[in-house]
């Protein structure tokens, strides 16, 4: 079973990734860390210009996609192939750390900036692949705050984020499962999902009404 994991940053992706592994057997399928980009001087992701940005996108897409081939009996991915792109997309149209009054049309707004032009386009690529390449989504909500110092991006950027992934999602028709509760009962959930013939209770399709729907392209 190929299962990707999804959810913003700081929501508890690898850390249940990893609880499942032990469980179960199925690898865990994740690119390098986001930084570095060609052409420069050594730097953290936070420190990217805009084309440094969708240069590491493009490279963690490539290393998700061999990552992921490289299992075809099955994997958990860890934030799946559109991951990055959700991330970039948000930076690009309000910043690490957006204000409370910068809501998801921000986000969603089409855009005379050639960089975040070229990264719609990459999503519709994304998207396409993301589709052929998962038997299930699940999703992990923002339960838990940052703990950084400092964080890297604001509370507010990881609300964007999993709007902007879920109307993504909910709009080319995939079912969505979101799993809550603390990592015990989210792991109890996860590893339902892989006996296909015993119920997960706690596990339950995210709802695609959950707020206004959001235009991603």
């Amino acid at each position: 079973m190929r299962i990707a994991v999804v959810g913003a940053y700081g929501a508890g992706k690898t850390t249940l990734i990893t609880a499942a592994t032990a469980r179960t057997g199925l690898p865990a399928a994740h690119g390098t860390p986001m930084r570095d980009p060609l052409g420069s001087r050594p730097k953290p992701l936070e420190e990217a210009t805009e084309p440094e940005l969708v240069q590491l996108v493009v490279r963690r897409h490539a290393e998700r996609l061999l990552a992921e081939a490289a299992h075809p009996e099955g994997f958990f991915s860890d934030g799946s192939l559109l991951h990055e792109w959700v991330y970039a997309t948000v930076r690009l149209a309000v910043g690490r750390y957006p204000r409370r009054d910068q809501g998801p049309q921000l986000v969603a707004a089409a855009s005379d900036d050639p960089y975040r032009r070229v990264l719609d386009h990459l999503g519709r690529e994304f998207l396409h692949r993301a589709l052929a390449s998962y038997d299930v989504f699940v999703h992990l909500p923002v339960e838990f705050p940052l703990h950084d110092a400092p964080p890297p991006i604001g509370e507010h950027f990881r609300t964007l984020s999993d709007r902007l992934l879920l109307d993504t999602l909910h709009a080319s028709g995939v079912t969505v499962r979101t799993i809550t509760g603390s990592p015990e009962q989210r792991l109890d959930s996860l590893l339902g999902l892989t006996r296909p013939s015993e119920p997960a209770a706690t596990v339950t399709a995210a709802d695609p009404h959950h707020a206004e729907p959001l235009t991603p392209w």
